[in-house]
């Protein structure tokens, strides 16, 4: 039988120690109060880190400098990307292996470090178009990037094959193209005047329209001759072209002209040849253009002219024209 002052002590330590846990109890609650928190979001006081989601833009002055990427110990901060990457394309200076291995995905890098770090550390990614970023990695007090997504904005540093550096080479064929346009008419007006000068005054013969009577079917293309202008020693040759083929287009490459006839042939150098349009699709038809200096033309003589494809073989050949 138990002694009555053996049992008066263990009754008073169970209450002691059901009062101890009683008010742990309560200072947990009175420190949870004290501390209000919200899912997401810390108070200034609290030890944890603010784990934040961003936009980071990149422009050509941005691609000197090291845009920063706040990190901390057990987070794992997702960088994206809206090009994809290439294989391999992230590398991470980290000789003291402060980071666990780096994990890539097609457009995202996850950068996962062991501990704060005490140094900025340079990441460095390589897009599949050939551009390259470098960030700079850091820890800032009681802020971590979970998630920053780079948005690329440039313009004369991006690479050829990227979307921006593709923009960027479209806007300038098209600011020359309009320059081209613009100085054409003044350009030609320039040459008239050249010529026109070049011929005295004593010559009448210096404009001359005639029929150019030529039709000929060739690899499923129609050639018809339209008409022969004679202008300032030059010879225009303007043929129409009709592409009969159902599957393939056909594409003007160049023009050459050859003299023949009477026991001579020489060939004749071919001043400008062009096509509109250039290409021609199954079932459309273009006029061709092909100027040459008119040379002296023995009374048995013929011109020979052969109109080349472009990356192709259907090369047309018109034979004994009389302009």
């Amino acid at each position: 039988m138990e002694p009555i002052s053996a049992g008066i002590a263990r009754r008073g330590r169970a209450n002691h120690q059901r009062s101890g846990r009683r008010v742990r109890a309560l200072a947990a609650l009175a420190l949870l109060a004290a501390t209000p928190t919200a899912l997401g979001q810390w108070t200034p006081q609290s030890p944890y880190p603010d784990l934040r989601r961003r936009t980071l833009t990149i422009d050509d002055q941005g691609l000197l400098s090291l845009p920063e990427i706040h990190v901390g110990s057990g987070t794992t901060s997702v960088v994206t990307f809206q090009a994809p990457l290439r294989d391999g394309g992230a590398f991470l200076a980290d000789v003291q292996g402060l980071f666990y291995p780096l994990t890539q995905t097609e457009r995202a890098v996850l950068v996962s470090p062991r501990a704060d770090l005490k140094r900025p550390i340079p990441l460095h990614v390589s897009l599949a178009d050939g551009t390259v970023l470098s960030f700079k990695l850091v820890t800032v007090p009681r802020d971590v990037d979970v998630q920053v997504d780079v948005v690329l904005a440039l313009k004369k540093r991006a690479a050829p094959d990227s979307v921006p550096g593709m923009r960027a080479t479209v806007e300038a064929l098209r600011n020359d193209l309009e320059e081209c346009s613009s100085s054409s008419a003044g350009s030609s007006a320039r040459k008239i005047a050249t010529l026109l000068l070049s011929q005295g005054d004593d010559k009448d013969d210096v404009f001359e329209r005639h029929p150019l009577r030529v039709s000929d079917k060739q690899q499923r293309l129609l050639v018809r001759g339209r008409a022969t202008y004679r202008l300032f020693g030059l010879t225009y040759l303007v043929l129409a072209v009709e592409n009969r083929d159902p599957e393939r287009s056909w594409g003007f490459d160049r023009a050459e002209v050859r003299l023949a006839g009477g026991g001579e042939s020489a060939d004749v150098k071919v001043v400008a040849a062009s096509s509109e349009p250039p290409l021609l699709q199954p079932g459309d038809t273009g006029r061709v253009v092909v100027a040459f200096r008119t040379p002296s033309q023995g009374a048995a003589q013929r011109f020979n002219v052969a109109l080349r494809e472009r990356e192709g073989a259907r090369h047309l050949l018109l034979e004994g024209l009389v302009p």
